[in-house]
């Protein structure tokens, strides 16, 4: 493991946490970090533990790494960064809504408009909600904003990454 990646928060934990493969490299998560989900991903039904990992250099986004398969992770940032409100989801029930990143190389930065994600930062639980075209409200456009609450609000969940001297940054879909 490159220790240099992890953060002091992380390194000190990493004696008391078990070591993951992960597309980063084997990291230490403590049991607080590990997400469920509360419904299968859809053509990921396999797939039920997950790690959020951020990585400093590339705020706001997150990754969602699966636990049960080191090879897959998906791109994640808070809605609001793309402009994007879900009006028919319970605002108190869902402290947190981030969308899917899909984009491949040479494609414009896109959200997946449909297909939030909802996470419950005080069970670790989250949840893909499929909503119609019509039950999204927003631009779709990526609009950096300023840090936003979803990372304060996933600190205690996240592991956080610090990239290591001359390392280039993760890039979406390697």
């Amino acid at each position: 493991m490159n220790r240099d990646l992890l953060s002091p928060t992380a390194q000190a934990a990493a004696g008391s946490a078990t070591l993951w493969p992960t597309r980063f490299g084997a990291l230490p998560l403590a049991a607080h970090q590990i997400w469920q989900t509360a419904a299968p991903l859809p053509g990921f039904e396999t797939l039920q533990r997950f790690a959020l990992i951020g990585v400093r250099t590339e705020r706001p986004f997150v990754w969602l790494q699966s636990l049960d398969d080191a090879q897959i992770s998906f791109l994640l940032v808070g809605a609001a960064h793309f402009g994007l409100d879900y009006p028919q989801l319970p605002a108190p029930a869902v402290p947190l809504v981030m969308v899917l990143l899909p984009q491949r190389p040479g494609e414009d930065l896109r959200a997946h408009r449909q297909a939030p994600l909802l996470f419950d930062v005080h069970r670790g639980e989250f949840a893909q909600h499929i909503v119609e075209a019509d039950g999204v409200r927003g631009s779709g456009v990526f609009t950096p904003r300023p840090e936003m609450a979803e990372l304060a609000a996933l600190a205690p969940r996240l592991l956080q990454l610090e990239p290591a001297q001359g390392e280039p940054p993760v890039e979406a879909g390697a």
